[in-house]
């Protein structure tokens, strides 16, 4: 039987997914932040209903949302990092057992970090040459004109602008803008500042490549015996893995492929199995246990070397449509 046609102009349905959330809150995000000032009054509202359709996303599939931190580093830089910061924020929260309402204000903090530094962060990610001392203030002081410009847009939640405020700040004293130590510090603003860190140096610019995602994670929990405790580099851990979704390994069979999710350790995650030693691609992908000798981990690549070349519904199926 022939079907009728579409009415011309009609909208295609499509199914929810992962990604299309994470890139529809991508481009919402960009929209109120490059103009901020027009959002004046409703800029809470539509900064939470980014968080909720962020929420959506993990609910759907976390290990796709990773996968996107780690494979898709198209677009802007300022939005892309403070969408990954608040993907793993939210994520890592989950694991603590925090309920939506506390994790709200939380991932509303990560998307709204940089604020203070906004006009500049763009450039700085393609600035090849060290910072000049009016970029080093600015970078000093964004916290605190983040606090500031978030109050003038109707941010009232005093979580959501303390964890703005604190987020540079570390539990040794040595971090900024204030020097804050130990318990004067909310964990939370901890939590945003390891996320942060982590998620920037998986990233490429121009004065930087990205790091490996062992060594990002390693780096980003390495600090002086007091800089980090104990509870946060351990839930980090565990919420990220040593070899997170998306992260590109070698197999000891020579295999290279992509992590696809947690496996019964940290250190044993589930790859799919996309080249063959020669790099040659394989002619099915084939799920690999890392926990299996044959096929250990025995190294990590640039996920950029991979990043483009498979589809990540060719890794996770419909789950990762619109990738």
């Amino acid at each position: 039987m022939a079907t009728s046609p579409r009415p011309s102009g009609q909208k295609v349905s499509r199914p929810a997914s992962a990604p299309r959330f994470v890139f529809e809150s991508r481009a919402a995000l960009d929209r109120i932040l490059s103009k901020s000032e027009t959002y004046s009054g409703v800029f809470p509202s539509h900064i939470g209903t980014i968080a909720d359709h962020l929420g959506r996303a993990c609910d759907l599939n976390r290990n796709v949302v990773i996968g996107m931190i780690m494979l898709r580093q198209d677009g802007t830089y300022a939005i892309r990092h403070a969408i990954n910061v608040a993907c793993v924020v939210e994520l890592a929260l989950r694991d603590l057992g925090r309920s939506p309402t506390e994790r709200r204000p939380v991932v509303a903090a990560a998307l709204t970090m940089n604020i203070g530094m906004y006009a500049i962060q763009e450039k700085l990610s393609t600035q090849s040459g060290p910072l000049s001392d009016e970029q080093r203030l600015m970078m000093q002081v964004h916290p605190v004109e983040g606090r500031d410009l978030l109050r003038k847009l109707g941010v009232t939640d005093p979580l959501w602008l303390d964890y703005v405020l604190q987020h540079h700040e570390i539990p040794d004293g040595s971090g900024y803008p204030q020097q804050l130590s130990g318990d004067a510090i909310h964990f939370e603003a901890r939590l945003i500042g390891i996320a942060d860190r982590y998620c920037a140096m998986l990233t490429r610019n121009a004065w930087r490549r990205g790091q490996l995602s062992d060594l990002a994670l390693l780096t980003s929990l390495t600090g002086s015996a007091n800089s980090i405790d104990v509870k946060l580099g351990r839930l980090f851990t565990q919420t990220m893995g040593l070899y997170p979704p998306g992260a590109v390994v070698q197999l000891l069979n020579g295999e290279v492929g992509i992590v696809k999710r947690p496996g019964r350790s940290e250190q044993t995650p589930i790859v799919a199995a996309i080249f063959n030693k020669e790099w040659h691609p394989l002619l099915d992908i084939v799920e690999r246990d890392s926990e299996d000798i044959d096929y250990s981990i025995i190294g990590v690549i640039e996920s950029q070397r991979v990043a483009g070349l498979i589809p990540m519904e060719d890794v996770w199926g419909s789950d990762a449509a619109g990738a």
